[in-house]
């Protein structure tokens, strides 16, 4: 048999492996994409258990039950509410917060501040008095 005679079957069975070599990666690639399905389905799962076991145990029942078996605490005794039968203190404010003697006599509280007032006490002044 001539030399070109053998190329050819070797090139013949060579191109009838390549499918099936392709086949068979595709076939390994989809048992990996299953797997990993199942252990994505399963971590769901899980997450979803765990989030139940953590409104469990944010529970008020639980939390009351922890404090009271764990750190020893007691419910709080009923509250006493007393009632003062006198006026409260007159507000006093600080100096910098009242007007100063020149806006109390009249002047209109849109000019511009004195040499010794800042721009600050000025918004304040007016904030506050008006």
């Amino acid at each position: 048999m001539p030399a070109w005679a053998w190329l050819a079957v070797i090139g013949l069975c060579i191109a009838a492996t390549l499918p099936v070599i392709r086949t068979s990666s595709v076939t390994e690639s989809g048992s990996e994409l299953r797997t990993l399905e199942a252990e994505r389905e399963r971590l769901h799962s899980e997450i979803r258990s765990l989030a139940a076991h953590v409104g469990q145990l944010g529970s008020l029942g639980r939390v009351k039950l922890q404090a009271e078996e764990r750190l020893n605490m007691v419910p709080a005794s009923p509250t006493i509410v007393l009632e003062i039968n006198q006026p409260s203190p007159a507000r006093t404010l600080p100096s910098r917060f009242l007007p100063s003697s020149d806006q109390v006599s009249g002047s209109s509280a849109d000019a511009a501040p004195s040499a010794g007032q800042s721009i600050w006490s000025a918004i304040f002044d007016v904030l506050i008095f008006e």
